[in-house]
């Protein structure tokens, strides 16, 4: 079909249920909301506070948490990481703090992993309904 967006993604990602977390460690300020998520990776919303940060050549790793479920130490690689609107006034954030979204692609996963994943998925995704495509 001409015209028609072909989904590219192989693995469906799931909204997810409120009190679904993401944060990159170590000593990192982006803790956020996950607000889609699959088996493969996820998006979550973080707020920006232009703190300034050690760069370091430390590697950086994902820690999922939610009440009674963690998934820690994910490999990951960044997709995409862009700032988002204000949801209460669709306008740009302020200058102090900027509300951004981050979409991962999880790599190099041990079986466990894929485990917990799976796990942290089941129990915190809404499958009902499917989340927007990248």
């Amino acid at each position: 079909m001409a015209g028609a967006k072909q989904e590219r993604r192989k693995h469906t990602r799931y909204p997810t249920k409120d009190g679904a977390y993401a944060t990159i460690s170590p000593e990192s300020t982006k803790i956020g909301q996950i607000v889609d998520i699959s088996i493969i990776g996820l998006a979550f919303k973080y707020i920006d506070t232009h703190d300034a940060q050690k760069r370091n050549n430390t590697p950086q790793t994902l820690f999922l948490s939610s009440m009674g479920y963690y998934v820690g130490d994910i490999n990951f690689r960044t997709i995409a990481d862009f700032e988002v609107a204000c949801p209460e006034t669709g306008e740009p954030s302020s200058a102090a703090m900027t509300i951004r979204m981050r979409r991962v692609e999880f790599t190099d996963l041990k079986l466990k992993q894929l485990f917990d994943l799976d796990y942290y998925i089941e129990n915190n995704a809404t499958r009902a309904q499917n989340s927007a495509s990248l």
